[in-house]
């Protein structure tokens, strides 16, 4: 599963012809995911982009073309404004993006934009069915997957050394994963111990492949299961790692329930992604994320494996 960078960084738009950000709210937003590929006529002027919400053109603006002259593939394009607002999908914008008020801060996260975790669920919830997260009915995110957590000091303030106390969720990696298109450029801050850590999984997912040291800072992974080893109350979940001395492969351990509650089974997992969050630590002749708890693993579902395979960043 070698991945490289993606030429275009715009994988998806959002269509809507009848939301006028300048009217509307961004609740409001129908989130239909248009591929450059995909591009029709009618479409122009009502693309969004997935981070900023900011309208967007299609290069070339006619359908029928494909490949442009220089070889590249049609690309969705911001138009250009010396006084967009920010945005990490523009080129020269990498920074995380600041506010000048609570108020504001609280707005991005009621929209979405902003993700405030207080923690990862360490227990399965008691109202929790088996759902099928490859059909087509998913939900955006899982309501029993998530609940309320406490207010947390967040540093997004424009102002130097002030932090926002704004509201946060106790859930789970698999909420994230269930609308992973939509959530693969939201920024993630994550309060750990007394910190608070911020992510993006644009830039910080990281392929376990890749692993090559110890880790003690909790980050975002995800591998390709190979193989399961089960024991009386754990199982070991086995990622490909072609280049650890000893041909060995990263391990995941976790508890033998949540993994069958989760689908991450022989039947059902093997070839398939998946995330995790964690720290890594040295085990025999390779690496490890040791006992990860119930929100904190998860199936990435199969129809977001090419999208990841296409905009993943080699670190």
């Amino acid at each position: 599963m070698a991945m490289a960078m993606a030429l275009n960084r715009i994988s998806y738009a959002y269509y809507d012809p009848k939301w006028d950000r300048t009217r509307h709210p961004i609740a409001v937003l129908v989130r239909t995911e248009i591929e450059p590929l995909d591009y029709l006529v009618e479409m122009k002027g009502h693309l969004h982009c997935p981070s900023c919400y900011e309208p967007l053109i299609r290069v070339p603006n006619d359908p029928a073309i494909a490949v442009m002259a220089n070889g590249r593939e049609a690309l969705f394009r911001h138009f250009p404004d010396e006084d967009a607002p920010y945005c990490r999908l523009r080129s020269s914008q990498l920074a995380g993006k600041k506010y000048s008020s609570e108020e504001e801060a609280r707005q991005a996260v009621e929209d979405q934009d902003l993700v405030i975790i207080s923690g990862f669920m360490q227990e399965r919830p008691k109202n929790n069915p088996r759902v099928d997260f490859d059909g087509e009915q998913e939900p955006l995110q899982t309501e029993f997957e998530s609940e309320h957590g406490p207010e947390a000091a967040v540093p997004v303030s424009r102002h130097g050394g002030e932090n926002f106390r704004l509201p946060s969720k106790i859930t789970s990696v698999q909420s994230l994963c269930t609308n992973f298109r939509h959530n693969y450029h939201r920024e993630i801050h994550i309060v750990v111990e007394e910190s608070v850590h911020r992510y993006v999984l644009d830039s910080d997912l990281k392929d376990a492949a890749e692993i090559n040291d110890v880790d003690e800072e909790p980050k975002f992974y995800f591998g390709e299961i190979v193989r399961f080893r089960h024991y009386d109350l754990t199982s070991h979940i086995f990622l490909r790692h072609p280049y650890l001395q000893g041909n060995v492969d990263f391990i995941i351990s976790a508890d033998k329930g949540d993994l069958e509650a989760r689908g991450i089974k022989e039947d059902n997992a093997l070839r398939r992604m998946l995330i995790f969050f964690g720290k890594v630590e040295k085990v025999g002749a390779g690496y490890w994320s040791p006992n990860k708890k119930w929100g904190e693993i998860a199936l990435l579902p199969k129809k977001y494996e090419d999208f990841l395979r296409a905009n993943y960043t080699k670190k």
